[in-house]
């Protein structure tokens, strides 16, 4: 059964200290304002006006309540109706659409505390695009449903040790979500023993975590599937039965996220890319470009904060 949610927007008082305004680096990197000395935020919106294109460090996890709502999310198009929820992972550039008054709740979590955790680096893969769950999209629906509806309860109402009560049910969420994902991948290989599928997850777990502490090393597709006993073939057909992406794309994905990082922090585009395991300079730029739409200098011309934007806000 569904958690009842109550829509009244006097039972949605930020706690602690409300938010205080957007702030924004340059054009489209946004500062998250969690609630003070904690890592999350979250909303009761009814804005009837969109957001344009924009990115930042936190995951953002959306709940449309009332009228349907349209992110675009890199390039990719979602329409949330009712009851819907789209996670967006940390770093995508991604775009919200409102066309009409409506309801619903937008997350903005830090996953620093839970970058230091085995699972995190295994769990990349559900982070490389927008996650939409759905009754169409997820068996675990509504007991995903359920725990944001609680976590949305314990914010507002804001007793003793909450944002540990919301991060334990935020890190079911996730753990659910992952082994739906995984659980998935198994599902065209029903002839394969349950240990062998043990085993490839033990291997790509890791090779997921060897790919996380190496990607800036000089990594090719036959050495790293030595790491984990595999021929190059076998290993490509099951990277991307696991990941849903090839091994070089996987890399690219993770290089660039970590370069976004490097050019907000105004580090050289040519020091960026040698840092982040490129070759050259414009094989740098073309994966950047592949990925997230826009040129290195592009990106940072966005994402620029300049002394004076800086005393503004």
């Amino acid at each position: 059964m569904r958690y009842n949610i109550d829509l009244n927007e006097t039972n949605y008082v930020q706690p602690v200290r409300g938010f205080v305004e957007r702030k924004m680096q340059g054009k489209n990197t946004e500062l998250v304002d969690f609630v003070p000395e904690s890592h999350i935020r979250i909303w009761y919106n009814v804005q009837m006006e969109g957001y344009p294109s924009h990115h930042h460090s936190a995951v953002e996890i959306i709940i449309c309540m009332q009228s349907d709502y349209v992110v675009i999310v890199n390039n990719e198009h979602y329409t949330l109706h009712p009851g819907d929820i789209l996670i967006i992972p940390p770093h995508a550039i991604h775009k919200l659409i409102c066309t009409a008054p409506g309801i619903r709740f937008i997350f903005q979590v830090n996953l620093d505390p839970y970058t230091s955790f085995q699972d995190y680096k295994t769990m990349q893969p559900i982070f490389l695009k927008a996650h939409l769950i759905s009754p169409d999209t997820s068996r675990h629906y509504e007991l995903l449903y359920n725990n944001f509806a609680k976590m949305i309860e314990i914010y507002f109402k804001n007793d003793i040790f909450w944002e540990t009560d919301i991060f334990s049910l935020f890190f079911k969420n996730i753990s659910i979500c992952a082994k739906e994902y995984f659980g998935s991948k198994n599902t065209s290989s029903a002839s394969i023993s349950t240990d062998v599928q043990k085993e490839h997850y033990d291997k790509f777990s890791k090779l997921l975590i060897y790919i996380d502490e190496h990607y800036a090393d000089d990594l090719n597709l036959e050495d790293t599937a030595a790491i984990i006993g595999f021929s190059k073939f076998h290993f490509s057909r099951l990277f991307k039965q696991y990941t849903n992406t090839t091994f070089y794309d996987y890399l690219c994905k993770k290089r660039i996220t970590r370069a976004q990082e490097m050019l907000a922090e105004n580090i050289p585009v040519t020091s960026v890319a040698y840092e982040t395991g490129f070759n050259t300079p414009s094989a740098f730029c073309r994966c950047f470009k592949k990925h997230t739409g826009y040129s290195p200098s592009e990106f940072r011309s966005k994402s620029e904060q300049t002394k004076k934007e800086a005393d503004f806000h």
